[in-house]
């Protein structure tokens, strides 16, 4: 069995070597004719799976070890007869405690005590249920918006509205990207929505970017500067807004969900999951942390010093420096670098608590 994969997907060799003769490739560059012998394709979000990539090639099984799976054309790949997995809510400790350390981060310039903030939830499938988890272990009200979720079970918790979800200190978006139906979610933060934000909130998107509308956030910052951007996904990644860039808190190159915890999570998934397509027993996989740093206990509820512990387990603003020095070097303007920061993005463990 001959198997291609992403080159950022980590310990692919270790758990798939078993199965199969694999070559790495970045993922932006993996194209028709790599396929023309590949029985299984492995890929990260930044390969456009659809059948202009699949057609007339021997592929049986297609693996993202992401949770979304917007760049993956389900209907297409199910008419080739192909099967596909994904990694659903391997990354949603990552990006949850990539929020929680934006809002420490937050609390801290704007010397606020992270007890007493509200938080809006936007989007409450696995990362949005694990922020939540997050926020009641700190003794953060929160405020839940999810409509398609509401609908099929009204009795879950109670749900409020975008606008009420919009009116918290902090918003954090958790959609899926959708572009039809009754819960589309393409661009439907814009001018409209963007009004209910309080005058000095906290908007965070690690989500995907074209949830929102991006000329009308920036033309709500610029009218409201007292409210601040995180932002983790853009339009039209990896040639960013450099304007939008300008006008943020923190801005990361889609890496909320990176930590090393999760992306070997996903990895075990879509191996797993490749396993019981073919029918071949899973080895048992041996991951020698040793070499690895060591992950650090947060104490959550320790209300004197929770913001700078949480930042002293994960450096948030390192990552942001990072791509914000693009604003200082022209010469990094380029999806190139936006790429480069992923592919060559240090380990990062989550923490314990």
């Amino acid at each position: 069995m001959k198997i291609i994969a992403d080159e950022n997907i980590p310990l692919v060799n270790d758990f798939f070597s078993h199965i199969g003769e694999i070559t790495t490739k970045p993922g932006r560059q993996i194209c028709n004719q790599d396929l023309l012998d590949i029985d299984v394709l492995l890929v990260r979000s930044v390969t456009n799976v659809d059948k202009n990539l699949l057609q007339n090639t021997p592929v049986k099984f297609v693996a993202s070890a992401t949770s979304g799976v917007n760049h993956v054309k389900l209907s297409e790949l199910n008419s080739l007869g192909i099967r596909f997995a994904n990694a659903l809510g391997s990354n949603a400790n990552s990006v949850a405690q990539y929020v929680i350390s934006a809002i420490c981060y937050w609390c801290q310039q704007q010397d606020r005590n992270i007890h007493d903030v509200t938080v809006g939830i936007v989007g409450y499938g696995n990362v949005g249920q694990t922020l939540k988890k997050y926020c009641d272990m700190l003794g953060i009200l929160t405020v839940i918006n999810d409509p398609p979720l509401q609908d099929l079970n009204p009795q879950l918790l109670k749900f409020s509205s975008l606008p009420e979800s919009l009116c918290c200190d902090v918003v954090s978006f958790h959609t899926p990207l959708t572009f039809d139906g009754k819960y589309s979610t393409y661009q439907f933060i814009n001018k409209s929505t963007l009004k209910f934000l309080k005058n000095d909130a906290l908007l965070i998107n690690s989500s995907r970017g074209e949830v929102i509308d991006e000329s009308a956030l920036l033309n709500h910052k610029q009218q409201n500067e007292d409210i601040q951007l995180v932002l983790d996904v853009w339009n039209d990644e990896p040639n960013i807004n450099l304007k939008l860039l300008e006008n943020t808190l923190l801005a990361t190159p889609h890496i909320a969900g990176y930590s090393y915890d999760g992306k070997v999570r996903g990895t075990k998934m879509i191996y797993q999951a490749c396993c019981d397509y073919f029918g071949i027993n899973r080895a048992e996989v041996v991951i020698d942390d040793a070499k690895f740093p060591k992950q650090i206990f947060v104490e959550l509820n320790s209300s004197n010093s929770i913001c700078k512990d949480v930042l002293s387990a994960y450096d948030i603003v390192s990552d942001s420096q990072k791509l914000q020095k693009i604003l200082n070097h022209p010469e990094l303007q380029s999806g190139e670098y936006f790429d480069s920061l992923r592919k060559n993005y240090p380990i990062r463990r989550e923490w314990l608590y």
